[in-house]
C-alpha cells in the first residue's frame, strides 16, 4: 500500500527514499501533462521508498478527493504499472460518462468489480474517502474521510496488495457558502453516507467557475510503500491494525511535508 498527498501551490521535490513530489500547473487545462516534463525525477517516483524492485501489486491511495479529483487524474499512469482507476458505481451509470471511463480502463468500486480486478493482480488507483470526501472538500480546512473507511485495507490484505498514499488538492475550488458551515457539513456528510450523494457546489475561476483557479499549482507527495501480508480471511483485529498503520503514515506524511505549500504550513489535517 502506498499513499500520496496532493497540495495546490508551489513546492519542491523531496529526495528518493522519502516522499516524492512534483510540480503541477493548472494554468492551462490542456497542458496538464506538461507538469511531468520537469523535474525529470518526478516522472517515475520511487514508490518503494528505497529502490528495491517490488513485484507485488500496489494500491495507490489518493487523499483527499477534492471537488473534482484533478490530482489523481493528472497522476495518470506515472505511478506503478499503469494502475486502473477505481470510480463510484454512479459514475458508470451516466451516459457518455460511462463510455469515457470504460475507454480509460476505469473500474467500479463495487465489491464484485474490485475483487475481480484484484484477483487479476493489476495495480489500482483509488480515493478511499469517496463521495464523503467530495462533501468535505474545503479550501480553508484539510479533511480526510478515513477513520471509518477500512474496506480497502481488507481487500489489500485478501489479495496481497501493498498500499501507497498521497495527498492533495483542496485549494483549486472554493465551496459556496453556507455549504461549508458545521451544520450544513454534517447534513451533507449524512446524505453522502446514506445515499452516496455528493451535494455541494465548487467555485473555481470566476470567469468559468467549473474550471480550477488558474493561478494555482499542485504538489503531490508520495509516501513510502506499506507492505501488507496476504491473508485470505483477515480478522477484524488484523484489519484494524493495518488500518491504524495506514492512518498514522498518512498523518505523518502530511505534517512532515505540508511546508511545501505556503497555504498549508499551519493547516491541520482533520480526520473524519
Amino acid at each position: 500500500m502506498q499513499c500520496m498527498m496532493h497540495w495546490t501551490g508551489a513546492g519542491k521535490v523531496v529526495g528518493p527514499g522519502k516522499a516524492m513530489g512534483h510540480f503541477g500547473s493548472h494554468n492551462q487545462l490542456n497542458k496538464l501533462s506538461d507538469k511531468w516534463k520537469e523535474p525529470k525525477e518526478a516522472q517515475k517516483p520511487d514508490v518503494n521508498g528505497g529502490g528495491t524492485k517490488v513485484t507485488k501489486p500496489t494500491m495507490f491511495c489518493h487523499h483527499p478527493h477534492g471537488v473534482v479529483a484533478i490530482g489523481p487524474c493528472s497522476m495518470g499512469s506515472k505511478l506503478g504499472n499503469n494502475p486502473r482507476a477505481v470510480v463510484a458505481p454512479a459514475c458508470l451509470s451516466m451516459p457518455f460518462c460511462r463510455q469515457m471511463m470504460e475507454c480509460l480502463g476505469m473500474v467500479s468500486s463495487s465489491r464484485p468489480a474490485m475483487k475481480k480486478t484484484m484477483r487479476e493482480g493489476k495495480d489500482l488507483a483509488i480515493i478511499p474517502g469517496g463521495v464523503e470526501e467530495v462533501v468535505l472538500a474545503s479550501s480553508k480546512v484539510e479533511r480526510s474521510y478515513i477513520t471509518k473507511r477500512k474496506g480497502f485495507v481488507k481487500y489489500a490484505l485478501q489479495h496481497g496488495y501493498d498500499l501507497v498514499y498521497h495527498l492533495g488538492e483542496t485549494s483549486l475550488f472554493d465551496v459556496v457558502y453556507p455549504l461549508d458551515t458545521p451544520v450544513m457539513l454534517k447534513a451533507r456528510v449524512w446524505l453522502a453516507n446514506k445515499f452516496s450523494l455528493a451535494t455541494g457546489v465548487g467555485f473555481g475561476w470566476p470567469f468559468l467557475p467549473l474550471v480550477p483557479k488558474p493561478d494555482m499549482k499542485c504538489v503531490t507527495v508520495v509516501g513510502n510503500r506499506i507492505a501488507m501480508p496476504t491473508v485470505e480471511e483477515p480478522s477484524r483485529e488484523m484489519v484494524e491494525k493495518h488500518h491504524a498503520m495506514y492512518v498514522e503514515a498518512l498523518q505523518r506524511l502530511y505534517y512532515e511535508h505540508r511546508a511545501l505549500h505556503p497555504l498549508y504550513q499551519s493547516r491541520a489535517l482533520e480526520l473524519w
